[in-house]
C-alpha cells in the first residue's frame, strides 16, 4: 500500500513540474522569425520525410532549394513493393512531376524517365500539402517578431533530437487548414532540425527532419516550362 501511495505522489510530482505550453519570449519570437530567413542563407537542404495519407505513409528522402523553391526526392510507400509504390519526385510552387523507378533517394544526374505532371491541389491530397509545405519554407527576410508576440505561437518544451538540444515551437494558426499547425523543433543557433505538420484529415502528425546541406537541384525539362 505504501509502495502504491508512494509511486502515485512521485507521478503527481512529475506532472506537476512537467512545463505547461506558453507564450513567446521576445528572443524567442525573434528566434522563431529568423526560421525562414535561416532555410533561405543556407540554400539547398537535405531531408527525409514522414507523411501519414489514406493509402499508406509516404517516406521521402531528398533535398529542397530554398531560394528557388524547388525539391527532388525519391518516394515509396512503407509497407509496399509493388511497381507503383516508390519512385522520383520533383516540384515546385506550383506542380510536382513523379516518375516511376526503383530509386527511393534522388538520383544524379536525373534520369529521361516518363514524368507524370500535374497540378499541384490546394486540398485533398497529404502528398501535396507536404511538398507545397517543404518548398514555402524559405524566405529573403525575416518575419515580424513584434507580430509572432501578438499571435497565437507558443513554446512547447524543451527536446533533443539525436544530441543535439532543441526547443519546440508551435507556429501561429495558418489559414490554410492543410498546416493549421506547424511545430518547429529549433537548435540553439536557430537552426530548423525538424518540422511537425498536421495535414489533410490525418490524427497523426506528417515528421520533417532537415539532414544538412545539399546539392543543388536540377530542375527536369517538364518544370521548367
Amino acid at each position: 500500500m505504501k509502495k502504491t501511495v508512494l509511486a502515485l505522489a512521485l507521478l503527481m510530482t512529475a506532472c506537476s513540474t512537467a512545463p505547461h505550453p506558453r507564450p513567446l519570449s521576445i528572443p524567442e519570437a525573434e528566434r522563431l522569425a529568423l526560421v525562414r530567413f535561416s532555410n533561405y542563407t543556407t540554400g539547398v537542404s537535405t531531408f527525409t520525410a514522414s507523411v501519414p495519407s489514406p493509402g499508406g505513409k509516404l517516406v521521402l528522402d531528398g533535398r529542397v532549394d530554398f531560394v528557388n523553391h524547388l525539391g527532388y526526392a525519391g518516394m515509396r510507400t512503407d509497407g509496399r513493393d509493388d511497381e507503383f509504390s516508390k519512385g522520383l519526385v520533383q516540384w515546385n510552387l506550383g506542380r510536382m512531376a513523379f516518375g516511376t523507378t526503383p530509386s527511393t533517394k534522388p538520383v544524379d544526374p536525373v534520369p529521361a524517365i516518363d514524368w507524370q505532371v500535374r497540378e499541384l491541389r490546394e486540398r485533398g491530397s497529404e502528398l501535396d500539402g507536404a511538398l507545397r509545405l517543404l518548398v514555402n519554407l524559405g524566405s529573403d527576410r525575416p518575419e515580424n517578431a513584434q507580430l509572432l508576440l501578438q499571435s497565437s505561437a507558443r513554446w512547447l518544451r524543451s527536446d533533443k533530437i539525436g544530441d543535439t538540444a532543441v526547443d519546440v515551437f508551435e507556429g501561429p494558426k495558418q489559414k490554410n487548414a492543410a498546416d493549421a499547425r506547424l511545430h518547429y523543433w529549433l537548435d540553439a543557433d536557430g537552426k530548423l532540425r525538424r518540422l511537425e505538420a498536421k495535414l489533410g484529415n490525418q490524427e497523426e502528425l506528417a515528421v520533417f527532419d532537415f539532414t544538412g546541406s545539399g546539392e543543388p537541384v536540377k530542375v527536369i525539362p517538364p518544370l521548367a516550362s
